[in-house]
């Protein structure tokens, strides 16, 4: 039972989505725990809005429904399926002394640990990406 995933439902996730991108805009200090705060916001939200278009209330009826089920915090592949047309393009980021690369699943974990980038503009950038996919939740939430 250990490894089963959370039940969360439509209303949870939208909460979080909202709480959370609240807090992001109201929060100062350091620019990685906001951003970690902001990625898991466009987590919740993308989420939510996956639940919403399968129109299943639940993680766990989603999943049971046999409609797919998302792996992990890949939010690239979540804005993919919720905004075909890819207005939002997420990249990977490059670690500094070639440590090589950071895929958008695993932006949380380059956030949460403070792992140094080689160019901090890639960082600013998917910031600003993860602005715009919140601001058009914002309008579909």
């Amino acid at each position: 039972m250990a490894d089963k995933k959370l039940n969360v439902t439509q209303k949870e996730f939208k909460d979080s989505f909202r709480m959370h991108y609240h807090l992001y805009n109201q929060s100062c200090g350091s620019e990685k725990t906001r951003r970690l705060i902001l990625f898991y916001s466009v987590e919740c939200g993308l989420k939510y809005l996956i639940l919403k278009n399968s129109g299943k209330n639940s993680y766990e009826e989603y999943c049971a429904s046999g409609q797919g089920s998302w792996k992990g915090h890949n939010v690239k592949d979540m804005i993919k399926e919720v905004n075909p047309r890819n207005d939002f393009v997420l990249r990977d980021i490059q670690l500094k002394h070639g440590g090589g690369s950071v895929h958008p699943s695993r932006f949380n974990e380059l956030w949460r640990y403070g792992v140094e980038t080689a160019d901090p503009k890639e960082e600013e950038k998917a910031e600003r990406t993860l602005v715009k996919v919140a601001e058009w939740l914002k309008t579909v939430v």
